[in-house]
């Protein structure tokens, strides 16, 4: 497995696969139970504003990271992989098949605010939510997708491609019209091609759309 962090591209091998699953799911389930402890009303309030309703929240499963921590590759059963990195952010599990494939955090971390980091030893496998209509809407990111499947009520399928090549997210697609969703900061030259539309909108994020109150006009043409 190739995994890139940052400018450098490692290869490691997950030898363990049962393992290092228990070890991401226990931090995701102790990342959700930190999200609803004591003490954490700040990250709470971010998330209300960024436009996340208590029930998106916990049907994703989001947790809090609440601190950087590094844990022996190996402890999760990895080779060539020194350390597994958990920075400070708002966990999301990727979980398909009833299993948790692949752990990204969105980063809340001095100098990496809105960052995104993929646990490594994931699997190569995309965000996919489920929709009602064979609509199907490609964006970037995961936060971005999980706020967007809520504000279309789960009408169509979203799935967050940036990190994958066609060939990787082809499995996840269904029949139907493909509308891909271009943010300023997050331009999708792979997918541009192959989508029957292109909406382009004036924003970093979704979420900041949210804190101005003006996702649902910017979204309007989705529904």
């Amino acid at each position: 497995m190739a995994f890139r962090y940052g400018a450098l591209l490692i290869f490691m091998k997950t030898v363990d696969l049962e393992l290092w699953k228990n070890k991401a799911v226990a931090a995701a389930v102790k990342a959700e139970k930190m999200l609803w402890g004591k003490h954490n009303e700040d990250i709470q309030a971010w998330m209300y504003e960024a436009g996340f309703a208590l029930e998106t929240i916990r049907n994703a499963h989001l947790g809090w990271q609440v601190r950087n921590t590094m844990r022996p590759g190996k402890s999760w059963g990895l080779e060539g992989c020194e350390k597994i990195h958990l920075p400070e952010g708002i966990t999301l599990p990727v979980i398909r098949d009833k299993r948790l494939q692949r752990l990204v955090i969105y980063r809340m971390d001095q100098g990496h605010v809105g960052q995104y980091h993929t646990v490594e030893g994931s699997a190569r496998i995309p965000l996919a939510l489920p929709g009602k209509k064979s609509h199907q809407i490609l964006v970037a990111r995961e936060m971005d997708a999980l706020l967007l499947h809520q504000e279309l009520k789960g009408e169509s399928h979203i799935l967050a491609v940036e990190d994958f090549s066609p060939q990787e997210v082809e499995p996840f697609l269904v029949k139907g019209c493909v509308t891909c969703l271009l943010l300023l900061n997050t331009p999708l030259p792979l997918w541009e091609k192959e989508a029957l539309h292109t909406l382009k909108i004036e924003a970093d994020t979704l979420m900041e759309l949210a804190r101005n109150r003006t996702l649902e006009t910017a979204i309007s043409s989705l529904r």
